[in-house]
């Protein structure tokens, strides 16, 4: 397909810029497979339009569920979130105009009357909306008279509740745009039903902001999206009230994907330096802007603080109130984080260097931080203070044994990982993590903690946090990386939960154990006879012809 074209070349430089959004796998099997599997055999046996799919999905509150997805529209190719793939193309890409020959010949047809012609010309036809969009509405503006302006909207207006195609109902949306739709009000609530996708909310903004109300309808569409449709949501919502104003603060940079996506865009809409200059910020109000500070601090996949004309002003007011004001994990690490953007940018001021150490250093600061470490956070913080953290690990896991896994990749010393995974064999019940091997792999949901848990200290036990890998892309939260610093030798360390993750009857379990016995096997560990009889017996049984070859390559 053209789009993949032109990404094979920076698919790598996407992977790597999309910070916390790359799950990492260590087989060539989609982590999500599964489910979307499902999803697209519900869709399927209800026969149901794209439209009826997200009609039917949408709970109490007016949103759609976290998990939602949309049947792939290629389920062999790789696995994107809904909008990722136009989000990439906007943010990522310096995207060309593409060929509008197919698509004119198609509007003609709309226009003649052939609406099934035309409607199996675009189920048929292999192509990406949003880089004809623009060229294409130029040209029916200009044609508009040798157009049949009711066909088209009669067509496009139907395909939008009809239609099983994505870029059909993306081109219907795209149309719609030139249309008057004011009174049209079943249209409307169409629109504004597909817009709590995040395929689709661009292509509905686009429509929605000819409304005299618009403001107002995408403020309301704004609060129901969570991923790249409320990326495009914020770029859209004009600051009109305080009610905006206020949300913007606490929700603008607060999406699934990136938070600094729309980070550089809340500070400008707010004038976020004129908040600073309050005389009174409630702490809640504080650790808000805190947010809003890292995420426009983080400009791996997009600049934001950098593009700010008074961003030495801004750094100056946050950190005068942070003096008083900061307390939290999002505060202090704000505050670590302007400490080393100020070091690496010379035009700013290397005095605000003092205000932060002040604070970081300050008996409040460390006090602060070690009343965190005790409640399952702030570890990054305390190491950068020169905190010893491992303790505060081994206690917080004693008490909450499945509540935050993910800090074991904070463990440094192997005496204190054999305190945990000693600890761990005693809080998870192994033997009901066992099962016979299938292709499936795990639900990270609350339900799932143990597994959770048990995948977790296994690739930390190999250093498998993060890999150059075999990666999937997958815009959605996922668990943090382990740092790429040199590893304590953690090799021999839990082998009663790496036989445990052997006898796994989840895929990616199974994976991680035999990729740390092979992380292990080359620096000169010597598997057990217990180890040996465990892969011999899943060799037998294994689903997974890849992981069958790695089990066979252990042995050797």
């Amino acid at each position: 397909m053209e789009i993949f074209k032109k990404l094979s070349l920076i698919l790598i430089l996407i992977l790597i810029l999309v910070v916390g959004t790359i799950l990492f796998i260590s087989c060539n099997k989609k982590t999500n497979e599964f489910s979307k599997e499902k999803e697209k055999e519900d869709l399927e046996t209800k026969d149901l339009s794209i439209y009826e799919l997200i009609k039917t999905s949408i709970q109490a509150n007016g949103e759609l569920p976290e998990d939602f997805k949309l049947p792939p529209k290629d389920p062999n190719g790789v696995p994107w979130a809904d909008g990722a793939l136009d989000g990439v193309s906007i943010y990522h890409l310096v995207e060309n105009e593409e060929d509008i020959e197919p698509l004119k010949n198609i509007v003609f047809q709309i226009s003649e009357g052939k609406f099934e012609e035309a409607q199996n010309n675009l189920e048929n036809l292999d192509f990406f909306m949003i880089s004809r969009r623009e060229g294409l509405l130029n040209w029916i503006i200009q044609e508009q008279k040798q157009i049949n302006i009711d066909n088209l909207c009669e067509f496009t207006i139907s395909q939008l509740s009809t239609s099983k195609n994505i870029e059909v109902i993306k081109f219907c949306l795209c149309v719609l745009e030139i249309i008057k739709l004011e009174t049209e009000k079943d249209t409307i609530e169409k629109v504004k039903i597909l817009a709590l996708s995040d395929e689709f909310t661009l292509y509905c903004l686009n429509i929605l902001k000819n409304l005299k109300n618009s403001n107002e309808e995408i403020f309301e569409i704004a609060k129901k999206v969570k991923g790249w449709g409320r990326i495009y949501s914020v770029k859209y919502l004009k600051v009109t009230n305080d009610e905006i104003k206020e949300w913007i603060l606490e929700e603008g940079c607060h999406n699934y994907i990136i938070p600094a996506y729309t980070a550089y865009t809340c500070a400008k809409k707010i004038n976020l330096v004129e908040i600073l200059n309050e005389d009174k910020i409630s702490n809640k109000k504080f650790n808000d802007i805190s947010y809003l500070m890292n995420a426009l601090l983080d400009e791996e996949a997009i600049t934001g603080i950098s593009n700010l004309e008074d961003r030495e002003l801004l750094i100056e007011r946050y950190l005068e109130k942070a003096k008083t004001l900061a307390s939290t994990e999002e505060d202090y690490y704000a505050v670590i984080t302007l400490k080393e953007y100020i070091k690496n940018n010379k035009e700013i001021n290397n005095e605000l260097i003092k205000i932060c150490d002040e604070i970081l250093n300050s008996e409040n600061t460390r006090n602060n931080v070690k009343e965190l470490l005790k409640e399952g956070y702030g570890y990054n913080i305390a190491k950068y203070l020169g905190i010893d953290i491992d303790k505060y690990i081994l206690e917080y896991l004693q008490d909450n044994p499945l509540k935050n896994p993910y800090i074991v990749f904070n463990i440094s010393e192997r005496k204190n990982m054999e305190k945990l995974v000693s600890l761990i064999e005693k809080k998870l019940t192994l033997e009901k993590l066992e099962g016979a091997p299938t292709d499936k792999f795990y639900p990270k949901n609350e339900e799932n903690k143990e597994y959770i848990f048990l995948d977790t200290i296994i690739r930390k036990l190999g250093n498998f946090g993060r890999t150059e890998r075999n990666f999937i892309v997958t815009l959605y939260p996922v668990a943090p990386i382990t740092s790429m610093d040199e590893p304590e030798n953690f090799i021999g360390i839990g082998e009663n939960l790496i036989i445990c993750a052997l006898n796994s009857p989840y895929v990616d379990i199974r994976y991680g154990a035999v990729n740390t016995l092979e992380s292990w096997k080359e620096k000169g560990y010597i598997l057990s006879n217990e180890i040996i009889e465990n892969i011999k017996k899943l060799e037998k049984l294994e689903v997974d012809e890849e992981l069958k070859i790695k089990l066979n390559e252990l042995l050797k």
